[in-house]
């Protein structure tokens, strides 16, 4: 008592564990040595009463925690081996009377843990730490279970991730990812719902440090024993470790989920189509996890309503074409029909269609798949125009078109300069166009019309263009082209 209570920050448990060796570190807490002087925190008096089995006396030890302590022969407290602990409350404090409080401190700290916790009789911390066990031993029940009490919720989830590795570190986790969420429905955002653990022992509920933003979706418990603590528990030491946990959890979520995809490809994507949105978030703007994630994108094509991944899109694509091309619109049936697609009627290229705007920023961010880059078939018609003479000179079809070769050239240019000076000034140049077959003309500019109709809705294109230029300004998108084209925001 002398040694061990009289003295702060002595640890008892880092000096049995220095005799024993280090096999019993996993069942060892309190080595800090100052945790059981948090019990004055809450209590003006504390009182400690052990009975060793070596001594038929025991011995009574009060403080009040200013530094001084007293010790007598304990006669009055109870007859076998063993410790107890007394703590007289501050009056300011007395909630900790209550029961409840009680088992809320237990639940939230220590539910887990392998020794029994007993409010007055009754075992309290009887849930099973499933993580800690081999995944083979655990049923299926027992998995929905635990994702029902972690989650409070009885919606069943739509994959799960049990794994555990010593290497870079030493980790226990259980993760799942749901089948359903709540932002869909234009509420809140989804709060982190994972927790992290140290040996059994939460460190921190609703951790944001553990996974990107993106994968805020993710419900569970991230066990972690390398993790250095400091006295307060509700801290870390080493934030470079934290980083590099997030690192290697975020990987590991990343990669079972693209296994899932693997396997079932149809179950994958109506997972997908729930999920889309935190994908797309996370190629846009998470650097480290932008390639992993990229394999992640499905989209349907002109070519089929089936949706398929960047991959699929390269398998098929004619030999010597090295772009990607997609097109915005605001159904698949406008998007077929457009003036824009005309070129790629009677080819065997395949387009990208979408509705969804924050595409065209994510296709940004990616800049180039497979050494194949993005192209807006919106954007510069002579890259459409090279595919369109190379197609037709490899599979010519009948098609009908205007052949501007047969226009004279000297009233193509006084025509192209008059239909110029009466769009001005929000028509910048006026040419003739190969990439035509039935319709008469169309618009090419730096920011697709998909993008210039939501500045127009929203009225606010100073503030979205800004936006534009952030989340591209690291692609080969220029400021400067987006300045000049702010007159396009009235072409409808």
């Amino acid at each position: 008592m002398i040694d061990n209570l009289g003295t702060i920050a002595r640890s008892g448990s880092k000096q049995f564990l220095d005799q024993v060796g280090s096999q019993m570190n996993d069942k060892i807490i309190g080595q800090f040595g100052v945790g059981f002087y948090s019990s004055f925190i809450v209590g003006d008096t504390v009182e400690v009463v052990s009975k060793s089995e070596r001594s038929d006396k025991a011995y009574l030890w009060v403080s009040d925690g200013t530094g001084t302590f007293e010790i007598s022969e304990a006669t009055d407290y109870f007859q076998g081996r063993g410790t107890k602990i007394i703590i007289h409350l501050k009056p300011d404090q007395a909630n900790f009377c209550n029961k409840s409080e009680i088992l809320k401190t237990i639940q939230r700290y220590s539910n887990f843990i392998n020794y029994p916790i007993l409010v007055n009789g009754e075992r309290q911390n009887l849930v099973a730490a499933i993580w800690s066990r081999n995944k083979n031993e655990v049923t299926g029940d027992e998995y929905n279970k635990f994702y029902e009490y972690i989650t409070n919720s009885k919606l069943a989830y739509k994959y799960k991730l049990h794994y555990s590795t010593d290497a870079p570190l030493s980790i226990k986790a259980l993760l799942y990812i749901p089948s359903a969420h709540m932002e869909k429905y234009g509420m809140q955002m989804e709060d982190f719902d994972i927790s992290l653990y140290c040996k059994k022992i939460l460190i921190k509920k609703n951790c944001r440090e553990l996974l990107p933003h993106f994968l805020r979706f993710v419900k569970g418990v991230v066990d972690c024993e390398d993790l250095p603590l400091n006295i307060s528990r509700e801290a870390y030491q080493d934030s470079a470790l934290i980083a590099k946990l997030r690192s290697v959890v975020a990987k590991r979520v990343i990669k079972e989920i693209e296994s899932e995809a693997s396997k079932d490809s149809a179950n994958y994507l109506s997972w997908y189509q729930e999920f889309q949105n935190f994908i797309k978030e996370g190629v846009a703007m998470d650097d480290d996890h932008r390639a992993q994630l990229t394999k992640l994108l499905r989209f349907q094509t002109n070519k089929s309503e089936d949706f398929v991944s960047f991959d699929d899109y390269v398998a098929k694509l004619p030999q010597g074409i090295t772009n990607i091309y997609y097109y915005l619109a605001p159904s698949r049936q406008q998007a077929l029909s457009s003036p824009y697609m005309e070129p790629f009627q009677n080819s065997e290229i395949p387009v990208i269609i979408t509705s969804n705007h924050m595409d065209e920023v994510v296709f940004k961010q990616i800049n180039e798949y497979e050494s194949r880059k993005f192209v807006n078939i919106e954007s510069d018609q002579a890259e459409v125009e090279k595919v369109v003479q190379k197609t037709e000179s490899e599979s010519p079809k009948e098609t009908t078109t205007v052949d501007a070769a047969s226009v004279p050239n000297d009233e193509i240019t006084p025509f192209c300069l008059w239909l110029k000076n009466e769009l001005n000034p929000i028509i910048g140049q006026v040419q003739v166009s190969k990439r035509l077959k039935n319709s008469p003309a169309i618009i090419v500019s730096a920011i697709s019309s998909g993008m210039r109709q939501v500045m127009h809705a929203m009225g606010q294109s100073t503030v979205i263009l800004n936006f534009i230029f952030r989340m591209t300004q690291r692609t080969q998108l220029q400021k400067s082209i987006l300045t000049t084209q702010l007159q396009l925001i009235q072409i409808k």
